[in-house]
């Protein structure tokens, strides 16, 4: 994975090297889009949502062309850093692995484009900064509350789009608004009824990205509020606290065996892209679990040893190119933490939505603590 850390030829840059070793953090002249465009791209992002519904294929292409084609209108006048190479050459092995691989066509086409969304979306937010917020929030905003809604489980009532709600919450996190706090907080509440406990988790990490630590007055936000919400989990959201993995344990030991049972070529190249959904397909309980529900563990079992190690390694590029901000390394920690129990790399909006708030956070520098 790899995303342009870019500064402009008028850019003023900073040092914030310190025993921690934080990067050298690029304060960037501000971008300000056209109105048009905006406007256009508020247009396109509803489009973009509402095609979820019709599969998500269709309105993931829409929303990655929509950005790359904008970056591309940024590009000029900027320069790579050594670490954006090494990122690139990561990401390249990564897609000549899977389109080298085993697997039909159209699935390996998907799970690259789930693949490039982290790096799109960081560059975006990166390069062009806070007016990234004026198309993607209204859009997101607005499907959200239209399209939200209560659904019964034998745990209780559940409100859908967990992962876009924290998403946006990962948008407000970076509004340097007045009322950007507000919605920050407004935003906490529909992940918390969500009651999707790795999703609140991620939340909980975000948050905790915002906090400066070197302040007194953090750590007692930190322990008010989080004495808040697990008072709140054990009164009103009980599944929070419920501890059960809904049947994945078993279906990951069932690939787990599968993986250790192949050749020596899929152990070290994988079984190919859209594998575990086809084997998945075959069993009678995937009506009811759907997917594998551990990202990393699905693109070991697709790409192989050597694809995980390209994927850890491309995360670690990515965290080594914003270590110099604090918020921005705990928005990318909660993405990864959220794949350890969900299909996340599947959901493109959130993806792009988390990744987009890491990169304005990157660009603002603000160092750690």
């Amino acid at each position: 994975m790899a995303v342009a850390m870019m500064t402009g030829a008028g850019a003023r840059r900073v040092d914030h090297a310190d025993a921690e070793g934080a990067d050298e953090t690029a304060f960037l002249p501000s971008r300000r889009l056209p109105v048009w465009l905006i406007l256009a791209g508020n247009a396109v992002m509803i489009a973009s949502f509402w095609l979820i519904g019709a599969g998500g294929m269709m309105a993931k292409l829409i929303l990655l062309l929509f950005w790359l084609l904008v970056l591309l209108g940024f590009l000029s006048g900027v320069r790579f850093s050594p670490a954006i190479l090494v990122g690139g050459l990561v990401l390249g092995a990564l897609i000549t692995l899977i389109l080298l691989g085993d697997g039909i066509g159209s699935e390996k086409i998907r799970l690259i484009g789930n693949l490039v969304m982290v790096p799109v979306g960081l560059a975006c937010g990166f390069v062009i900064g806070r007016d990234c917020l004026r198309i993607l929030m209204p859009a997101m905003g607005l499907y959200l509350i239209l399209s939200s809604s209560f659904y019964l489980t034998h745990e209780g009532a559940r409100l859908n789009h967990a992962f876009l709600f924290l998403g946006f919450f990962a948008l407000c996190s970076v509004c340097n608004r007045p009322w950007g706090r507000w919605m920050t907080m407004i935003a906490v509440i529909p992940v918390l009824i969500s009651q999707t406990r790795i999703a609140v988790l991620a939340m909980l990490i975000n948050g905790f990205g915002m906090l400066r630590l070197s302040r007194i007055s953090a750590w007692l936000v930190m322990v008010i509020v989080g004495g808040m919400i697990a008072w709140a989990s054990w009164q009103y959201l009980p599944r929070l606290l419920m501890i059960h993995d809904s049947g994945r344990l078993a279906f990951w030991q069932m690939f787990f065996d599968i993986w250790q049972g192949g050749s020596e070529t899929q152990r070290w190249l994988g079984f190919g892209a859209g594998s575990v959904e086809g084997i998945l397909s075959q069993s009678a309980s995937f009506a009811s679990f759907g997917a594998l529900h551990n990202d990393h563990f699905r693109i070991l079992f697709e790409l192989g040893f050597v694809g995980a190690v390209l994927w850890l390694a491309g995360w670690g590029v990515l965290v080594w190119m914003v270590r110099g901000t604090w918020l921005s390394v705990c928005i990318l920690a909660s993405v990864f933490v959220t794949m350890v129990t969900d299909n996340s790399l599947n959901y493109g909006h959130y993806l792009m939505a988390c990744a987009m708030a890491a990169g304005i956070a990157a660009r603002e520098g603000r160092p750690r603590g």
